[in-house]
């Protein structure tokens, strides 16, 4: 891995991954060929799951239940620069996450003192069997991330100021990795989530210089909407 800034403190890992849940089964269009389908997912994989795709990834096999930055890699203490990402996966038609994560977020507030001027942006997401029964099509992304940011300005005292959210709805589903045998209430289980991600290189989705931040944020400025949470 390699590390922008000189002394690295190593963090503990964290974020538990809710196991366990059910979700109803949505077959895929019989309308869309297969190797079409293995195609796009091919385009886009995320061989560990960590929410960083293989092409940035330079930590391959990072372990479950990892907080990781936004090249996939452990999340360090970077004395000049800092970039992290944590995702926190729901019940069903739930926007309340699991305390569980409460770790993950002790983590992310530790960094954000040592890093006062990152910006933290936040990414609802809804799986599209939950998109399907809801009656307002935004509230439960919108939620999601409201509730994620309130817990970060309430519990963990992040200047709301330094946090933006957005909506993201069913625009960006988990991509499968297992072409054998697709788990379709698995992956729905990964839609349920939400994403953060704080960096001090990065200040607005709209206006990124550097190479390999737009190739990590820019999947979030095509399908994300940003919105006002107060």
């Amino acid at each position: 891995m390699t590390i922008r800034n000189h002394s690295t403190l190593l963090l503990l890992t964290a974020s538990i991954t809710l196991a366990g849940c059910q979700t109803t089964t949505i077959a895929p269009s019989k309308d869309v060929a297969q190797h079409e389908i293995i195609r796009t997912m091919q385009a886009e994989i995320d061989s560990d799951s960590d929410g960083v795709l293989d092409a940035i990834d330079e930590c391959p096999e990072t372990p479950s239940n990892v907080v990781v930055d936004a090249k996939g890699c452990p999340v360090v203490v970077y004395t000049g620069s800092l970039e992290m990402q944590l995702q926190g996966f729901f019940e069903p038609m739930s926007s309340q996450l699991s305390d569980d994560y409460d770790q993950a977020f002790a983590i992310i507030e530790e960094n954000l003192h040592e890093q006062p001027d990152a910006k933290v942006f936040i990414f609802g997401h809804v799986a599209s069997n939950e998109l399907a029964i809801t009656l307002n099509k935004n509230n439960l992304s919108r939620n999601r991330a409201i509730n994620i940011r309130n817990r970060l300005v309430e519990k963990h005292h992040i200047t709301s100021d330094l946090i933006s959210t957005y909506d993201c709805s069913d625009r960006y589903p988990f991509i499968a990795t297992d072409f054998s045998e697709i788990d379709l209430a698995g992956i729905e289980s990964k839609d349920r989530r939400v994403t953060v991600k704080a960096s001090t290189q990065v200040k607005d989705l709209a206006n990124i210089e550097n190479a390999s931040d737009w190739k990590n944020y820019e999947p979030y400025l095509k399908r994300c909407e940003m919105f006002k949470s107060e």
